[in-house]
C-alpha cells in the first residue's frame, strides 16, 4: 500500500518537473531534501507528530527550505506533510529516480572495491557498462576493505562479484566437499 501511495504521489512530481522541463534538477533537490531528512531524524519527527498544527509544519518547512530549493519541491514537502505522508518521502524520492531514469534511459551501477578506484578506472569501468547496458551511466562507488579486492558491480537486479573474499569462499567450500 506505502509503495503504490509513494509511487503516485512521486509521479505527479515528475509530471509537473516534466511540464516545467525541472526533472534533474528536482530529482537533485529531492535527494538533498531526503538526505536533509535523514541527517536530521528530529525535524522528521516535528513533520509527523499529530499533535503540532499544520500551520506550524508548514512554518518549519518554509524557515528550513524556503528560498533553497524549487518553489514547486517546497509546495510538494507541504502537500504531503498535510496528507501525512512526509514519512515515505524516502520511497517517494526513489520512485522519482527511477522514473527518471527510465525516462532517460540511465541505468544505474553500484561498484563495490577493496579501495578507491583511479578516476581513469573509474571511466573505463563506467564505459564498458555503458556498452554492455546500452545505457547511460550513472555509477555510485564504493570502498569495502573487507573483500580484499577485486570489484562487486550491481547492475539492475544482476550482480558480478569477482572478489577476493568470494573466491576464496569458493575455494574453501571446494575443499570442504573434496575432503568430506
Amino acid at each position: 500500500m506505502a509503495e503504490i501511495v509513494s509511487e503516485r504521489y512521486a509521479l505527479s512530481l515528475y509530471e509537473v518537473a516534466k511540464e516545467e522541463k525541472k526533472t534533474a534538477e528536482l530529482l537533485e533537490e529531492l535527494e538533498a531534501v531526503t538526505q536533509v531528512f535523514a541527517d536530521n531524524p528530529d525535524l522528521m519527527k516535528v513533520l509527523k507528530t499529530p499533535s503540532i498544527q499544520f500551520s506550524e509544519k508548514k512554518d518549519t518547512l518554509q524557515n528550513v527550505f524556503g528560498g533553497r530549493i524549487d518553489p514547486y519541491l517546497l509546495n510538494f514537502l507541504m502537500l504531503i506533510t498535510e496528507k501525512r505522508r512526509i514519512g515515505l518521502l524516502p520511497e517517494m524520492t526513489e520512485a522519482y529516480k527511477q522514473q527518471y531514469y527510465f525516462e532517460e534511459g540511465i541505468c544505474e551501477v553500484r561498484a563495490t572495491t577493496a579501495a578507491p578506484m583511479s578516476a581513469e578506472l573509474t571511466e573505463k569501468l563506467k564505459a564498458k557498462m555503458c556498452s554492455v547496458t546500452g545505457k547511460k551511466v550513472v555509477l555510485k562507488t564504493k570502498v569495502d576493505p573487507s573483500i580484499l579486492g577485486g570489484i562487486v558491480v550491481k547492475v539492475d537486479n544482476k550482480q558480478i562479484d569477482t572478489s577476493v573474499k568470494t573466491r576464496l569462499q569458493e575455494l574453501a567450500q571446494q575443499l570442504t566437499q573434496t575432503i568430506a
